[in-house]
This record gives structure tokens, sequence and C-alpha cells, in this order.
């Protein structure tokens, strides 16, 4: 299996299949993807808004440490303004909802404590978008 059909899977079982749960961590993907540097941009962000120790817990083995909705608007700022629009929520409402998913998320895309790199995250976001929202990414090969 590979690391997008592992997250795709322990995503779905936290949040069960087509929730908003995932809706909401489908967005962030495409928010991490579309930042300088993918995840270690994401990671430089919050660390930038004093919550290092925060961010060091998602990408490091152990327990991960919990953002509220308030630090994550400091960290995200204008990124959060977007995406917000995108899941038709208020910027209060998504900084809520990323606050919940965030820290599981940046986990599940570091397994064992390595940031995927940006070009294979940005090759494999809009599979795991698909996988996470049911949408069609398209075709997968002879025979789909």
């Amino acid at each position: 299996m590979s690391w997008l059909d592992d997250l795709s899977t322990k995503l779905q079982a936290k949040y069960g299949a087509g929730a908003e749960g995932n809706k909401v961590a489908a967005q962030a993907l495409k928010m991490i993807e579309g930042l300088d540097n993918g995840m270690d941009g994401l990671v430089a962000k919050f660390e930038q808004a004093g919550l290092k120790e925060q961010a060091q817990s998602w990408v490091s083995k152990g327990k991960n440490l919990p953002v509220t909705a308030a630090q994550v608007k400091a960290a995200l700022g204008p990124e959060l303004e977007k995406y917000a629009q995108k899941m038709d929520m208020t910027v209060d409402a998504a900084a809520a909802k990323m606050a919940e998913v965030m820290p599981d998320l940046v986990d599940k895309l570091t397994p064992n404590g390595i940031a995927p790199k940006v070009a294979e995250l940005k090759q494999n976001v809009g599979q795991l978008v698909a996988k996470l929202t049911h949408k069609d990414a398209g075709p997968k090969g002879p025979g789909t």
C-alpha cells in the first residue's frame, strides 16, 4: 500500500468516508500543496507564529499537540481566508476545523518524521483529495 492509500485510509477511519473532516483535510492538502516548500512551508508558518513545539510534535513520533482556531488563524493568515471561501465557511469556522484536522493530517503525512518531497506531494494531492471527497481523480490505468 502506498503512503497515499495509507493516509486516505487513516483519515477516512478517523472522520468517516465523505465526512466534513475529510473535506477539510482535502482543502488543507490543497493549501499545503500550494505553499512554497509544501509541508516544510506549512511547518515554518506555524513555527513563525510561535507554535514550533506544536508543529514539531505533528512531524515527530509521539503525541500530537493541539492548536486552537486562533493559533491557526495567526499561522495561516491569508491562506486560511482563501480556503475558508472554498469550503463555504467563515474564517473562524474554517480555523476551528483546520485546528481539528491539521495535527492528524501533518502527522499522517510524516509517518517517519520526514515530510514528503514537494514534487511527490504535488503529484499525489489530486488523487488523495479525490479519495477523501469521493470524486473521480481521472483514469487510473487500463480497464478503468
